[in-house]
């Protein structure tokens, strides 16, 4: 590294000077020999090491820091040189040969907070993690606490040093993994009568960031087994002794928002699962961490998503929940502080209605409450500023369990009828839970479009369901049920591994539709 430094801080301006294209390059093939920070606590690692961080950028509004990027010295003849000064924070002052540092020798980085990724389950990270180590952390500092979206949980944090124009294409909520130096930990602000919003950072961990990359969730296309698509119905029936319901679940994990036009989105799919057991919360209950699911259906199924998404957030909706946690991201005293549905893109959010006590929403529980209907039906979230407020997009899937009608909005609901046929699942093995995870990475990404005919079809079909309506003096479905079928045929047409939409797929969505419809009329 030091030897591209000094390469090109002789051939170009130090503040022009960006090596990531060739470090990325350099490290193409030996990237997992750098030291994680997600595997190893960032304490342990001396200053000045290189190492990689996969992680989510959280705040953004830390502002910048003027640096010296260059700045000559004597060379051991005697001769000036040049010599470049990046991704350290090392006090150099004593090798100046003059104070007076030339305007083209400074430069601005800027300060980002990132943290681990909020929900991220064990099997998704990488093997090396170190359990016992990870058990050793504790969390000291309240300021940091608050930045991390999910309460009471160990996890990793730093404020990266970002260089040249790298910040500006990162976003809050991204994923992204850094690869960067070691720094010293933010220093104590021993000045008085002068404030900085780092005041309350001392001695959180620094990395000097040398180039980072958008983590891609996207997997290579794999060839469609049908045999997958049936055994992982059934995996996921073992939970909800319902394989109708199993295959809506299904469908709803290969949801993702595809189309965005003027705050329009499109591709999402909230589901709601009704007729789960309620579960009466009790003392003990009251003493576990808040977001523990304490109704043990909601766990069984909870566990299975565990198993098949790398990351999954549970959501009890309790009254103490719902006011005394806080859903939306709040700037206070110029940090802003996470909320808890402040997620990475992809995330399952599985929202446990079953679990509500009686009691009074406060003020904080109504804003909550509201933050989720939001983003359930436009995917977006606020962000307060003392001012205003600001809305980011987001890509959640969202999947409510409730005992009746759920209170939360959806695009659709299923009410379970439990068939005691179906047997608790036997764990599947290593090697099937990665094919599980392939199936429904390689769907959910996979192209799609619909033939002409096929559309001429869609609308024929729905003409003639219409006038069959009329004359049976039934209800008649509605432009809704249309959008539904449509979002549905996506789905079903990738989870059977093909790219165009086909007439028996279409069919498939009709009679899934209509069998779900047929358990409200019972």
């Amino acid at each position: 590294l030091y030897f591209i430094l000094d390469e090109h801080c002789v051939n170009q301006s130090s503040s022009e000077f960006d090596p990531s294209s060739s470090f990325l390059q350099l490290l193409k093939d030996y990237k997992n020999q750098i030291i994680s920070l997600n595997d190893v606590p960032v304490q342990q690692v001396p200053k000045n090491t290189l190492v990689r961080f996969r992680c989510m950028i959280q705040d953004t509004g830390l502002g910048q820091e003027m640096f010296i990027s260059a700045y000559e010295k004597l060379d051991p003849n005697g001769n000036k040189k040049l010599q470049c000064y990046r991704y350290t924070d090392d006090d150099i002052e004593s090798e100046f040969i003059d104070t007076n540092i030339p305007n083209q020798h400074l430069s601005e980085r800027t300060l980002v907070y990132c943290v681990s990724p909020p929900g991220e389950n064990t099997w998704s990270s990488d093997p090396l993690v170190n359990s016992m180590d990870k058990l050793e952390l504790k969390e000291t500092n309240t300021m940091t606490a608050k930045k991390f979206p999910l309460p009471n949980i160990d996890h990793t944090y730093s404020i990266v040093k970002f260089y040249n124009d790298m910040a500006e294409t990162v976003r809050v909520g991204q994923l992204i993994e850094i690869i960067g130096i070691r720094g010293q930990n933010l220093p104590k602000n021993e000045q008085t009568g002068f404030e900085s919003a780092l005041d309350s950072f001392a001695d959180v961990p620094v990395l000097h960031a040398i180039a980072y990359n958008p983590v891609q969730l996207t997997t290579e296309s794999i060839p469609f087994n049908p045999d997958i698509r049936a055994s992982l119905i059934d995996y996921i029936a073992s939970a909800t002794k319902d394989t109708l319901a199993a295959e809506f679940i299904l469908l709803q994990l290969l949801s993702r928002v595809t189309v965005k036009n003027r705050g329009l989105k499109i591709g999402h799919f909230t589901l709601n699962i009704a007729g789960f057991p309620t579960h009466q919360t009790t003392e003990q209950d009251k003493k576990t961490p808040l977001l523990n699911l304490n109704n043990p259906a909601s766990k069984a199924l909870s566990d299975i998503l565990d198993q098949l998404n790398p990351h999954t957030v549970q959501l009890p909706l309790t009254i103490a929940g719902l006011n005394k946690t806080r859903f939306s991201p709040k700037s206070i005293n110029e940090n802003l502080e996470a909320g808890l549905l402040q997620l990475i893109d992809g995330t399952v959010v599985l929202v446990d209605e079953t679990v509500l006590d009686e009691g009074q929403l406060v003020d904080p529980g109504v804003r909550n409450f509201q933050a989720l209907q939001d983003l359930i039906q436009n995917q977006t979230l606020k962000y307060e500023f003392p001012y205003s407020q600001y809305e980011f997009d987001t890509d959640l899937n969202i999947l409510t369990l409730s005992n009746t009608k759920s209170m939360l909005p959806n695009h659709c609901s299923i009410r379970i009828v439990t068939n005691p046929s179906i047997e608790n699942s036997v764990q599947p093995t290593d090697e099937t839970l990665d094919r599980y995870r392939q199936f429904i990475h390689s769907a959910k990404y996979a192209s799609y479009d619909i033939p002409e005919q096929v559309s001429e079809y869609i609308q024929t079909s729905f003409v003639n369901e219409r006038k069959a309506a009329t004359v049976n003096k039934t209800e008649l479905p509605t432009q809704e049920e249309l959008m539904l079928r449509m979002n549905l045929a996506r789905l079903v047409a990738v989870s059977f591994g093909e790219t165009s939409l086909t007439e028996e797929r279409y069919d498939h969505v009709i009679c899934l539709d209509k069998q779900r419809k047929e358990r409200d009329n019972k």
